[in-house]
């Protein structure tokens, strides 16, 4: 990946190829014909003094269908990055830079002097405070983001700028105000509110969708147990309750393993929602692109303020309301993909919140909330907001987006300064006409519209500009380009790029994929088809491992005798292919059947199970409080319920503890809280305070007679007498900091911090943005994750 170190000549081969006339100011350049160049050419290297202080840093890096390296190269000017500028290029093996697209802008130097602010960040700062109705401080506002920038205004004039942003909650409603200040003047030049509200779609449990249990019609949600508490925190996503407040809140808790809480404004458990929904919006992410939709942890904010209809995405947090007379809980799997995806947009192309950049912003988020739908039923309804909407209709219609009355589904009907929540059914209906043509679905047009807010839109594209990114995407993958251009076409996106037929040759039939799942009473047993295909399995044939055999897709059948039979079962699709799944299926009257223990099937990795099933593992039975699909019984204690220990099974060999705590300070009284884990509990803790003194309690508070640095030793024991022992050093004072010592833990490479956690590392100190792992404070930088905040004394 090339970084700022190895100057690239793209932006003047491309300027060299489109620009004409002596332009006297700035001047922005759309570069929309291919181009082809070695980077180390004569003629490049000649280029690029015309250029002089330009430099492009990749910002992304994917494959091409080609194999070749395909990157997003941010331009900057003397260092300092040009707001909404980029090129995308493919660099071959040899070398070679081709398909060079994107914008640039020229002539920076007619208009900027010089990079240096005469206006101070903090002077910046407190111009950006004061521009509502009352002069506010910082310590009002939270999720302050501030950028140096070179930015073009309307009348294309260069200007160097503080782009500085927050989040307001002081109002009657939260804000999160963007201003472009002239870092020279102090003027503001520019301004708009960036908060990202949303009315989403998708299922979720209320008076309007019915009650559902998760572990039932949805998979169980992922939480964290300690003993009988339980915590709706996972490892990408933490739910927080707000109790009706707008700041604070707290990680939501609850007795293991079912939550209950709460039912308000007509919705059984917008925790549960929101929590389950953050997962499969992750996980959808993760799934078809190996990536994580944003940096951080997902952090779920549910039953903000009062009466709030709305949901929101703030730059570092999902928030939502629990709505009053037109919504119930704003916390539906669209809801939830929707402002989810703000962030995901936010960390790409980072969209501009107005103008038509803003109206291809917002429907970004409905498209990837169609995704969602797609994700984890295989279907979507093309309305934005029925499944949480009090009464009947929708919000928005992606299908038809003049039936909401406000909405457009043409770029002829586009005013300037439209809402965006209005102008995004341009490229809602244009996402749907390409979602439902013959041979494409959600997944596939999805595909395309992530991977053009991955590289080619910019901050400031416009819908044409857009369209142009989503065929660039469409010739990547390698899908039918025709298709693509014609639903554009057909919303008022045109030029987008020719019809040449690339992708759209016939499709290759792919084979069906054969599985299934069973549950069995004694004798009886029901099996339940689960296999897939691209278009449909058409036939199915079950051998029951007996003799005895079904077409039936579901069948039920009782065995004459107990034991263990292979199941097989064979789907076929319209084309004649086909796919096997086989299976072993145990059935008893009662006795003990080999491979179990005490009757009493073992767990199987690819078996589905539902509420209610019976597993044996490593030596004791499990019961299903959650249904699930490869949730280990030992790790998913959320799904299982662990019973008694039962003989005929593997039973594994004791694990010893791991010994863990962690201390806070306060003079000579030190706070210890135990974190030490063990395969089943642990049942002894023994603390050596370094000083002559014990304990034996989990968590002790110790006070010291003396300032000084003592080697704390605590061991802990198991049942069957296995220990581990860990030991630390605590240094404690008669009042400030012992000299020298830093107040924070160190940094631990392999911990997780969430954004106010402090460390400390190499004598300084630092405060956590947001969540992290890995990521050494000393590297972060100014604009990354950890915040210098002192020099340890």
């Amino acid at each position: 990946m090339f970084t700022i170190n190895k100057k690239l000549a793209i932006c003047a081969i491309a300027v060299s190829a489109v620009l004409s006339g002596n332009a006297l100011s700035a001047q922005r350049i759309d570069l929309q014909q291919p181009l082809t160049f070695s980077a180390d050419s004569p003629n490049a290297q000649s280029l690029l003094s015309a250029t002089q202080g330009d430099t492009y840093q990749a910002s992304m890096t994917s494959t091409a269908a080609s194999g070749d390296e395909r990157s997003r190269y941010q331009q900057l000017y003397q260092g300092v990055p040009v707001y909404g500028a980029s090129v995308v290029a493919t660099r071959s093996a040899m070398n070679m830079f081709y398909d060079v697209s994107g914008s640039h802008v020229a002539k920076i130097d007619s208009d900027v002097i010089s990079t240096s602010p005469s206006f101070s960040l903090g002077e910046a700062m407190q111009v950006a405070l004061g521009q509502g109705k009352n002069q506010l401080n910082q310590d009002q506002v939270y999720n302050v983001e501030s950028q140096i920038y070179i930015w073009l205004d309307e009348k294309e004039e260069a200007h160097l700028v503080w782009l500085i942003s927050y989040v307001d909650t002081n109002g009657a409603k939260p804000s999160r105000p963007y201003q472009f200040i002239d870092a020279h003047s102090g003027a503001v030049l520019h301004h708009w509110d960036g908060m990202t509200f949303a009315q989403g779609t998708g299922p979720g449990g209320n008076q309007r969708t019915g009650r559902y249990a998760y572990g039932d019609r949805y998979p169980a949600f992922e939480v964290t147990g300690s003993g009988s508490s339980c915590r709706l925190d996972s490892t990408n996503v933490e739910t927080h309750d707000m109790n009706h407040q707008k700041s604070g809140g707290s990680i939501h808790t609850f007795p293991c393993y079912e939550n209950t809480s709460r039912e308000v404004n007509g919705s059984y458990s917008a925790l549960n929602d929101a929590h389950a929904f953050g997962q499969v919006t992750f996980n959808m992410y993760r799934d078809w692109y190996n990536k994580a939709p944003i940096t951080q942890k997902l952090k779920m904010r549910v039953h903000y303020d009062r009466n709030y209809e709305n949901a929101f995405w703030d730059g570092q947090q999902m928030t939502f309301g629990d709505g009053q007379n037109t919504f119930h809980p704003l916390v539906g799997l669209g809801v939830v993909a929707h402002e989810v995806s703000h962030g995901f947009t936010q960390q790409n192309s980072n969209l501009a919140y107005e103008n038509q950049s803003g109206g291809l912003n917002e429907s970004f988020s409905d498209i990837a909330a169609a995704a969602a739908s797609y994700y984890l039923e295989g279907s979507f309804t093309w309305q934005i907001g029925d499944k949480i909407k009090k009464g009947s209709g929708a919000m928005r219609y992606m299908d038809n987006p003049p039936q909401d009355g406000r909405s457009i589904g043409h770029t002829r009907d586009y005013t300037s300064g439209m809402n965006v929540h209005f102008s995004s059914g341009v490229y809602n209906k244009a996402f749907y006409l390409l979602s439902t043509t013959q041979g494409w679905n959600i997944r596939q047009a999805f595909d395309i519209y992530v991977k053009a807010n991955q590289l080619y839109w910019n901050a400031n594209s416009t819908f044409d500009a857009a369209g142009r990114g989503v065929y660039n995407a469409t010739k990547d993958l390698g899908y039918c380009v025709d298709d693509v251009l014609i639903s554009l076409e057909a919303v008022g996106v045109n030029n987008s790029g020719a019809k040449d037929g690339s992708g759209c040759g016939p499709v290759e039939n792919q084979g069906p994929d054969a599985n299934f799942s069973y549950s069995a009473n004694q004798l009886n047993v029901t099996f339940n088809d689960s296999s897939t295909d691209d278009k449909a399995v058409v036939s199915h044939e079950w051998s029951f491992g007996d003799g005895g055999a079904s077409t039936s897709a579901n069948p039920s059948y009782s065995y004459a005798a107990e034991g263990s039979y292979t199941v097989s079962l064979t789907v076929k699709d319209a084309e004649g292919l086909s796919d096997t799944k086989s299976m072993v299926v145990a059935v008893s009257e009662g006795g003990e059947i080999p491979g179990t223990c005490d009757g009493v099937s073992a767990w199987d990795v690819a078996r589905s199970y539902a509420l209610g099933d019976m597993v044996s593992f490593e030596g004791y039975q499990y019961e299903a409080i959650w249904w699930s699909t490869g949730a280990s019984p030992a790790v998913y204690t959320n799904v299982w319920s662990k019973g008694a220990k039962c003989s005929g099974g593997e039973v594994p060999g004791n694990e010893a503890p791991k010994a863990g705590f962690s201390h806070s300070a306060n003079k000579l009284v030190v706070s210890f809280s135990d974190s030490s884990t063990d395969d089943t509990d642990v049942t002894g803790h023994a603390w050596n305070f370094g000083d002559g003194a014990s304990s034996s309690e989990v968590s002790p508070t110790h006070t010291y007679l003396a300032a000084g640095s003592y080697s704390v030793q605590l061991t802990v024991t198991d049942a069957d007498s296995a220990s581990d022992t860990m030991t630390k050093v605590v240094t404690v004072s008669n009042g400030g900091e012992v000299p020298g010592d830093c107040s924070a833990s160190p940094w631990d490479v392999g911990a997780i911090y969430s954004g106010g956690d402090q460390v400390s590392q190499s004598g300084k100190e630092y405060r956590a943005k947001w969540w992290t792992q890995g990521e050494s404070p000393a590297d972060a930088g100014q604009w990354g994750v950890w915040e210098f905040i002192s020099d340890c004394q």
